[in-house]
């Protein structure tokens, strides 16, 4: 990691980077607590995941390059902190899916949900206060 890749308590940007499956199971525990260095995160992902440590050290190498993680030097290893929030990246892969699935609109994937899995009174009564709640865009 360079020294221009680190950050020193920066508050995580609103702006999102676009991440893989794998890269997203490395932010979930730094996105939980932060920062964290490489061997904790390895150690984690070694018992939940079974991943190797040298795995782990190339999605945090891609997420730091991405500048979804910036890096602090703490003697000879680094701490990893976010400088994505979650709530961006969610809206990201939210909007993605939409696109890919549903043309980008929200009523056929609303449609799919109701045809193809079991919704409840109390799933379906949420739905429409959600949807009351709504205010429309112009």
């Amino acid at each position: 990691m360079s020294k221009k890749q680190t950050a020193k308590s920066r508050k995580p940007s609103a702006a999102s980077v676009a991440i893989t499956e794998a890269e997203w199971e490395v932010m979930e525990l730094l996105w939980e607590k932060a920062p964290r260095t490489s061997q904790e995160i390895a150690g984690l992902l070694e018992q939940q995941k079974g991943w190797q440590r040298a795995t782990v050290l190339t999605l945090l190498s891609r997420l730091t390059a991405k500048g979804a993680l910036a890096t602090e030097p703490q003697g000879n290893r680094f701490l990893y902190t976010p400088e994505v929030e979650r709530s961006a990246c969610v809206a990201d892969e939210t909007r993605s899916f939409l696109n890919r699935l549903f043309g980008g609109a929200l009523q056929p994937l609303v449609a799919h949900m109701a045809e193809h899995h079991s919704l409840t009174t109390e799933d379906i009564a949420e739905l429409k206060a959600l949807l009351d709640e709504i205010k429309p865009q112009a």
